[in-house]
Order: C-alpha cells, then sequence, then structure tokens
C-alpha cells in the first residue's frame, strides 16, 4: 500500500466522521442540550442576583459551585440556541484543539494524517458525542489542561497556572491534576493556579451571598456521600462497576475507598520515579476516569490524550498484541448501549472494560524496562500492519 494511498484513504475517513458530526452538531443547536440548560439557567438566576440552587425550573439539580458559574455568565445575556451555539462551537473546537495539543505533547513531530485520523476516531467515540449532545463541559476542561501542560513545558508557568485554574474552576474535580504538577515540582503553575482559583472563589462572596454556597454544597457534594443507585448504566467507573454485583452499600464504600488508595498511589510512585511525563499524565487521567464515584460516559471523551499516548508507545513497540488489546479499549469505550437493560450486567461496563485496559497498557510501558531487540523489517510480514501508520 503506497502512502499516498493511505494519505487519500485517512481523508476520506476524516471528511466521512466530520460531515456525520456536523449532522449531529446542527441537531444539538436547533434542539437542546439539557446540561447546558442547567449551567445557562443558572448563569441568568446569578446575573439578577438569585439563588441558582434552588431553582424548581431545572430538570437535575446543579452539581457545579458557584465558581463554575462566572464563566457562564457571559452566556447568560444570550438568547437559549444562541448561547448553546457559541458553548457548541467552543467545545467542538475544543475537541480539535486536544487532539492538537496532544499530538504536540506526544509526537511533537507527526504528520498531519495523525491529526485526521484520531480526530475522525474521536469524532466517533460516543463519548464524545454525548458529551456534545448533553451540552458538557468535558471537552473544554481537557483542552485547557493540555494548554497548561503544554506551557508549563514551555516554562511559560504564569499563562500554563492560568488555563490550569480555569479547568479547576470549571470542573473542580480536575484538582487532581494538581498533584501531577506538585509532583514534577512545577511550582510557579501551581502557585499561579491556586492564586487564580482563590481569586475566583472570593470573587463570589463579593458579588453574591455565602448563602449560593451552602445550596450547592448541599445539592452538589451531600449526594456524593450517597453510594445508592451508582450502579446506573451512564457511570462507570470503579464503584459503578463494583455496584452492578453488590447491593450493599457499606461493602460498596470499603471496596471503592481501597481501590481509589490503590489506584492513586500507583502515578505519585510512577511521577516520583520520572517515568515519562506523557506516560505519567495519561496515568493520572484514565486513574480520574476509573476513582471517580460519578464517572459519566461523557467524561471518557477525556481519553483522547492516553489513547495518542499509548498509539505511539504501541507503534514504537512494534507488538502486534499490544496493538490488538488498544483497538479493543477503543472500540469498548467508544460503544453504548442503547436499551442496557436488555443486556446481561457483566456487559454493561464497557467503558469501565477499555479503561481498564488502556491503564494496564499505561502501567506496562512505565514499568517496562525491555529494550525492542526485534528486527525493524517493518516489511516482514509480522510488522506489515505497522507500515499502515507510516505516513511519513
Amino acid at each position: 500500500m503506497t502512502k499516498t494511498f493511505k494519505k487519500i484513504v485517512v481523508l476520506a475517513f476524516f471528511m466521512t466522521c466530520f460531515t456525520l458530526i456536523l449532522g449531529n452538531l446542527y441537531r444539538i443547536i436547533s434542539t437542546s442540550a439539557p446540561d447546558f440548560g442547567v449551567l445557562w439557567i443558572s448563569a441568568k438566576d446569578m446575573l439578577v442576583g438569585k439563588n441558582p440552587y434552588t431553582n424548581p425550573t431545572i430538570y437535575t439539580p446543579n452539581a457545579y459551585p458557584p465558581i463554575s458559574e462566572i464563566f457562564y455568565l457571559p452566556l447568560g445575556f444570550l438568547s437559549y440556541q444562541k448561547a448553546l451555539a457559541v458553548f457548541t462551537f467552543i467545545s467542538f473546537a475544543s475537541i480539535l484543539g486536544s487532539v492538537f495539543l496532544s499530538l504536540k505533547l506526544t509526537a511533537k513531530k507527526a504528520a498531519w494524517h495523525y491529526f485526521l485520523l484520531f480526530l475522525g476516531l474521536t469524532l466517533m467515540s460516543f463519548p464524545t458525542k454525548f458529551s456534545l449532545g448533553m451540552g458538557q463541559i468535558n471537552p473544554i476542561v481537557l483542552f485547557l489542561l493540555l494548554l497548561g501542560v503544554y506551557l508549563d513545558r514551555k516554562n511559560n508557568f504564569l499563562w500554563a497556572g492560568v488555563s490550569l485554574s480555569i479547568a479547576i474552576a470549571l470542573k473542580p474535580i480536575f484538582v487532581f491534576f494538581l498533584l501531577f504538577f506538585v509532583l514534577k515540582k512545577s511550582w510557579k503553575t501551581v502557585l499561579a493556579s491556586v492564586l487564580l482559583v482563590t481569586l475566583l472563589a472570593v470573587s463570589t462572596l463579593i458579588f453574591w451571598p455565602l448563602d449560593i454556597w451552602i445550596s450547592w454544597f448541599e445539592t452538589g457534594i451531600v449526594p456524593l456521600s450517597n453510594f445508592a443507585g451508582r450502579e446506573a448504566y451512564v457511570n462507570q467507573g470503579v464503584v459503578s462497576f463494583i455496584s452492578r454485583f453488590i447491593s450493599n452499600i457499606n461493602a460498596r464504600i470499603y471496596l471503592n475507598l481501597v481501590t481509589t488508595i490503590a489506584l492513586i498511589v500507583l502515578p505519585v510512585i510512577m511521577a516520583i520515579k520520572k517515568k515519562g511525563q506523557d506516560l505519567v499524565l495519561s496515568l493520572f487521567i484514565i486513574t480520574l476516569l476509573l476513582f471517580d464515584t460519578t464517572s459519566w460516559q461523557h467524561h471518557f471523551v477525556w481519553l483522547i490524550f492516553p489513547s495518542i499516548v499509548l498509539f505511539f508507545r504501541v507503534i514504537k513497540s512494534k507488538r502486534i498484541i499490544l496493538l490488538g488489546l488498544l483497538t479493543i479499549a477503543y472500540f469498548l469505550v467508544s460503544w453504548n448501549f442503547k436499551k442496557p437493560d436488555l443486556y446481561p450486567t457483566i456487559l454493561l461496563s464497557n467503558q469501565f472494560y477499555g479503561t481498564l485496559i488502556m491503564w494496564g497498557m499505561n502501567i506496562y510501558f512505565l514499568v517496562s524496562t525491555h529494550k525492542n531487540t526485534a528486527k525493524t523489517d517493518i516489511g516482514s510480514a509480522r510488522y506489515k500492519i505497522f507500515e499502515l501508520f507510516n505516513f511519513e
């Protein structure tokens, strides 16, 4: 297969995926994205001094803190459809930016065909379509995280901290990634991020009463202590897997605590040993998805970066079994059962299974000291499949 033909195939694949997603984007902005609606209504409430966490008209409680709503305030001045169109465009642009930054952080000089290939695969993945369709912030915070990492590597610590702080403000659980920067001793980035998040939090107390923080705690934090209902198909983390087979609430809590501690310890050890920053960041992202007790399917769009990191590691290793495992992981993560009640319980953790495979591969590449001594004749039968990905 010639390189020109491969490039044409990749371009055709991307154009097909792009055309399909454009249709989805039109349907999104011309209808409604439920989760975005909650945040838009809350922003409008804050603009007129109302408590956004006591509004009975929203379809589900707003779990985001007041600091997150600051970034939605400008959209509150627009009509719902215009605000949704702007937000959807930013989210879509963030997906493109996340793929681009993932390649910059991982491969640096990768051919542009890789960008089209990974973008096409990303657009066809259910977590991406679900995140866009629900009006979720996930693509945006992933882009901000990767931008922060990229700027930090360029020694632009102030703007790295700004980017990371906005990601944390929009998605508070991203405070977990402060640990990544602490372990790599990026103190200036950490300091800038903490100071800005603190400043944003204080600003909410200046312009709005403390009551909104209390209301948020009651609607957004207190429910997290309830482990009932965690077996819902849309939840795909460790706790959801455990909950599908164990009904005892206390057992769920203890098992989740043990696995969470074990999961967090591993990336910390790897970061301390400095085994490779791209693999360590990849492991941090995967770990967050696994231990988060509300790891909804749309969160798995964050696997863009780990997928690209692992892909290039697999290509470098020229191990067919690893390529097979990564392919299986992609399909598991990208799949969605439209009617989960019709399928056996064991099948309903597909995103969890795919992420677990990627977690195992990530650990393998981090701890492996094996040097690739295999023949590099990629024209041989064993390596022909890897030649498919050579665009240079």
